[in-house]
């Protein structure tokens, strides 16, 4: 897959994930709502597990061009009094394409953010550049993504860029959290629809 640095989007970036955003991925896994609202969300207990998922299991799963991982940026804060590059500093949450499909054109989108970075305007930035990654660098034809019903927020931040919705589907996935199941509103996006 295409090396990625850092592609902005007004003040978010994305950029492969780095070691230095083990902590963000530790908190992140560990938040109650990502816990509750994303499926198959592996609890990292303890910065070395981060950083290992980070320097060798993304990698590998870029590699192997099964999933997509980037971390989730602004690009005007500094880390630790030190200047942002164009990959902007540290990271404010996680996105990714999974289940990826090549031979459909196809990929799974999702993005979570810290609590204190939740933000619609974040969100949709940050899932429009992984939407724009996803259709100019890998050449999908579309992308899909799955919320909970009750999850409104990132049914709204979907929307707003163009994302339709295609179905509803009942007990579609478990929590990493409660172990409940979820109903799902699956949502699509082609590259003529993104906004």
């Amino acid at each position: 897959m295409e090396a990625l640095s850092g592609v902005r989007d007004g003040d978010v970036v994305i950029r492969r994930p780095e070691e230095r955003d083990a902590e963000t991925l530790l908190a992140g896994t560990g938040d109650p709502l990502v816990r509750e609202f994303m499926q198959g969300v592996l609890l990292h207990p303890d910065r070395a597990s981060a950083v290992r998922w980070i320097t060798e299991v993304a990698p590998r799963l870029w590699a192997a061009d099964r999933a997509a991982y980037f971390a989730v940026a602004r690009a005007g804060e500094p880390a630790q009094g030190v200047e942002p590059g164009p990959g902007g500093g540290p990271a404010i949450g996680l996105a990714e394409l999974v289940d990826l499909r090549p031979e459909e054109g196809a990929a799974e989108v999702s993005v979570w953010l810290l609590p204190e970075h939740r933000r619609m305007r974040t969100a949709a930035s940050a899932m429009r550049l992984v939407c724009r990654f996803g259709f100019e660098e890998l050449g999908l034809r579309r992308i899909d993504a799955y919320a909970a019903a009750e999850n409104m927020g990132v049914q709204v931040v979907g929307a707003s860029i163009g994302f339709r919705r295609a179905g509803f589907r009942p007990a579609l996935f478990r929590s990493s959290r409660t172990h409940e199941l979820h109903d799902a509103v699956y949502a699509t996006l082609v590259p003529e629809d993104l906004c």
